[in-house]
C-alpha cells in the first residue's frame, strides 16, 4: 500500500474541491475493488453509511465525533465476539482433554483384562 500524502490531498481540496471529491471517490472505489466481491459489497455499504453520517452531521467536527462513536461501537462488538470465541475455544479444549482422558482410561481398562 502506498503512503498517504496528506499534503497533496490538502492542496487538491484547497485548489479544487470538486477534483478532490472525484479523486477521493476514485481512491475509495479502488480500495474497495481490491477486495473479494462479498467483502467489497460490505465495504461499499459501510462507505455509504460513512458518507451519510458526514452529510447529516452538519460539520466536520460533528461528523468526526459520530464516526468515532460508530467505530467504538464496532470495536466493542468485535471484542465481544472475540471473547465469545475464546470461551468456545476453551470449552472445546476442555472437551478434547476429557476425551483424551477417557480414551486413556479405556486403553488402561482394556489392558487390565
Amino acid at each position: 500500500m502506498s503512503r498517504f500524502d496528506f499534503e497533496a490531498w490538502r492542496l487538491l481540496a484547497q485548489r479544487s474541491p470538486s477534483a478532490y471529491f472525484q479523486a477521493r471517490e476514485r481512491a475509495i472505489e479502488r480500495l474497495i475493488n481490491s477486495h473479494p466481491p462479498a467483502q467489497a459489497a460490505r465495504l461499499r455499504d459501510f462507505q455509504a453509511h460513512i458518507d451519510s453520517v458526514r452529510v447529516l452531521a452538519g460539520s466536520p467536527i460533528k461528523a468526526t465525533r459520530e464516526l468515532m462513536g460508530m467505530m467504538e461501537d464496532r470495536l466493542e462488538a468485535m471484542g465481544g465476539r472475540i471473547r465469545a470465541l475464546q470461551h468456545s475455544s476453551q470449552a472445546m479444549e476442555d472437551i478434547k482433554d476429557h476425551l483424551v482422558e477417557l480414551h486413556s482410561d479405556q486403553r488402561n481398562f482394556d489392558g487390565d483384562q
